[in-house]
């Protein structure tokens, strides 16, 4: 069973050998082709580069776009700050700044980012699974006005709301790309803010589903619990306990940044594996893979994750 298949099969609930393994991209980016992370992200030719060639180096089971929480802050009027070998941050603006939600997907670098897309479903699609990135609307908030937007819970609702109605947009470019998933980056969601925000992601998965393609949240690893579980979405990534404690239907466990470094030990989740019945897990990493980890960890990491005999 090639990845593709495995991807494919394994978010449609059919039966699979393994979980897939779907690792967050980070920094790794500027290894293989030795360039800058403002060159990829800014150039269509460098950014598919990248993504394609990290892919082959590392040999998880899908090309995923890389988490950019500056990406629709820009869009929105943020400004970036660049460094080669970092991902870029974005400079606080004052609350008061409104969004620029007008002709969003022309703003910044989302231009880029659709071009990149296209490209990889139509070359590289047949054979690996494309799964495009967007940033969550309490993540986007944060990252523009800092902190201090969750002072006014009545605000940032509001704000939040601007955002998703954006962020639609963009998930309907994905979907007319024929992608075959979306993740939905929340990394600086906290279980208070859940309670107050859960409503404004239902529009999102209800795009996503209307191309019928699968649709992952992803939230901190910080978060251990939540009050209301009955708007999450069937696919989230989360910390081990949080996931394996928590009613979600395809649970995505996020290996911790000590994988790479430590024994790695898959017995604990062998046994979860064995025993859901419709084997609804697959495994992902808490931080995006940055470039400072050893390659040859990796390499042998991703061997023993992805080798089906360590499932059985």
């Amino acid at each position: 069973m090639d990845k593709k298949e495995l991807v494919q099969k394994f978010f449609k609930g059919r039966a699979v050998p393994r979980p897939p393994f779907l690792p967050l991209v980070g920094t790794y980016l500027t290894k293989v082709d030795q360039v800058s992370i403002p060159s990829i992200l800014q150039d269509a030719n460098t950014f598919y580069s990248a993504l394609v060639n990290t892919q082959k180096l590392l040999g998880y089971d899908a090309i995923i776009l890389p988490l950019d929480p500056s990406l629709e802050a820009e869009a929105f009027g943020g400004t970036v700050e660049w460094k080669d070998q970092e991902m870029p941050k974005v400079i606080g603006v004052p609350i008061s700044q409104e969004l620029l939600s007008s002709d969003f997907l022309e703003s910044g670098r989302l231009p880029v980012v659709k071009e990149v897309v296209e490209r990889l479903v139509k070359v590289q699609g047949k054979e690996l699974p494309i799964i495009a990135t967007i940033t969550g609307p309490v993540t986007i908030l944060k990252n523009l006005y800092g902190e201090d937007i969750t002072s006014d819970i009545g605000l940032m609702k509001d704000r939040a709301s601007q955002i998703t109605q954006a962020m639609i947009g963009v998930c309907k470019a994905f979907g007319d790309a024929k992608v075959d998933g979306i993740l939905i980056n929340e990394g600086l969601l906290d279980s208070a803010l859940w309670e107050e925000c859960k409503d404004v992601y239902k529009p999102l998965f209800n795009v996503i589903k209307f191309y019928n393609i699968f649709g992952i949240l992803r939230l901190s690893t910080d978060i251990d619990s939540i009050e209301s579980t009955n708007h999450l979405p069937d696919i989230v990534i989360g910390s081990q306990h949080f996931i394996t404690n928590t009613p979600v239907k395809t649970k995505g466990i996020a290996f911790m940044p000590s994988i790479w470094e430590e024994t790695l030990d898959l017995s604990q989740l062998a046994s979860l594996w064995k025993e859901n019945k419709k084997r609804r897990m697959f495994l992902s990493s808490s931080h995006p893979l940055n470039i400072e980890i050893n390659l040859s960890q990796i390499h042998e990491k991703t061997s023993i994750i992805c080798n089906e005999e360590s499932w059985q």
